[in-house]
């Protein structure tokens, strides 16, 4: 594998370079939190930060996303909404990386999702090893972090004042060759390893996964009253879904002039966990309760994803955790499951 060193110092001309092909994005303060925004000053780049607001699945899946518009009888092709633009996305954590593994597997896996694939293509992922763990973080619990071992382009790595950047595709190589930078040396992946060793020591949440798809499915679990217990607390505000980095559920939504001489068909992100996303004609609801609903999101991410992509859905973010506002916990909700868990299904 290709890799070079970069100082810190060398972040703002390495910024410029990448800045004449691409258009840069990367983690940015935002008050209290961090967010992926562009860079337009090194400045404003925040590679030592713990986790943001939304996952950097946006880039390829928009929180809103026109299909189509249309003025009198021309109708819009995709190429007019989603021009051919060459983005990189710096500062991914292994957990986002994984996330959009996740999401390939959706958009382009049976049928090609040709909105997805074409910003997909235009954007090249610069992951980021984590530098230490985070309150709510539990990835090696579910295997996606807290190395990245695949899915990016370049890896990079703080080793203390400098940056060991390795290529992870043809295309990561191109770029980092394009840089100028010093080569690594096997001091500095040793100093990499130390630190992945270090980071596995520090994880303060864990969810045991072992048998968790099937064992999601049983009626033990389907018919828990853990689902009654944080379903009166549970808020249904959908805050744990919108944040996911691998939920891909969306509704479709039209908009037309009165003078039906102009309008517009979008897609906008939807949850699970919203009361009007179970509903169906005539005013059905097949989860009114919010326990049900509660039940379906925890039990997707850690068991029906699984059996539907052949992947695990929850890449242990813990941005569900983060962000609920009633201090619902994904995996302390896994860990009083397995608590009531029957004794024959230890064996």
């Amino acid at each position: 594998m290709y890799s070079v060193i970069m100082l810190e110092n060398e972040i703002p001309r390495v910024l410029e370079v990448l800045g004449r092909d691409y258009r840069v994005f990367g983690p940015v303060r935002k008050g209290l939190e961090y967010a992926f925004d562009q860079i337009d000053d090194a400045e404003d780049l925040c590679l030592d930060y713990p986790t943001t607001i939304l996952p950097p699945k946006k880039f390829p899946f928009p929180m809103v996303d026109e299909i189509f518009t249309f003025e009198g009888g021309e109708i819009s092709k995709i190429e007019d909404l989603i021009p051919e633009e060459k983005q990189i996305v710096m500062g991914v954590h292994a957990c986002d990386v994984a996330g959009l593994k996740f999401l390939d597997r959706v958009f382009l896996g049976h049928r090609s999702d040709p909105r997805y694939l074409r910003r997909r293509n235009n954007f090249l992922i610069f992951a980021m090893t984590c530098y230490s763990v985070a309150e709510t973080c539990f990835c090696m619990s579910m295997g996606t972090g807290p190395e990245a071992t695949s899915g990016f382009d370049v890896l990079m790595t703080n080793i203390g004042g400098k940056y060991l950047m390795e290529a992870g595709t043809p295309e990561g190589e191109e770029v980092l060759r394009s840089l100028q930078l010093e080569p690594s040396s096997e001091e500095d992946l040793s100093a990499k390893r130390a630190l992945i060793e270090r980071l596995k020591g520090e994880f303060k949440r864990y969810i045991d996964m072992d048998g968790m798809s099937e064992f999601c499915m049983t009626a033990e679990v389907q018919n828990s009253p853990v689902w009654a217990k944080y379903g009166e607390i549970c808020l249904a505000c959908g805050q744990c879904g919108m944040s996911c980095p691998t939920c891909f559920c969306f509704d479709i939504g039209d908009w037309v002039d009165p003078s039906l001489k102009s309008g517009r068909r979008y897609r906008r992100w939807d949850v699970c966990l919203l009361k009007e996303f179970s509903q169906v004609a005539m005013g059905g609801n097949f989860r009114p309760e919010r326990s049900a609903r509660l039940r379906q999101f925890v039990c997707h991410n850690l068991g029906y994803g699984s059996y539907q992509f052949s992947m695990n859905k929850c890449v242990g973010c813990g941005r569900c955790i983060k962000i609920c506002p009633v201090d619902i916990d994904i995996t302390e909700i896994a860990g009083e499951l397995r608590q009531a868990e029957p004794a024959y299904m230890e064996e």
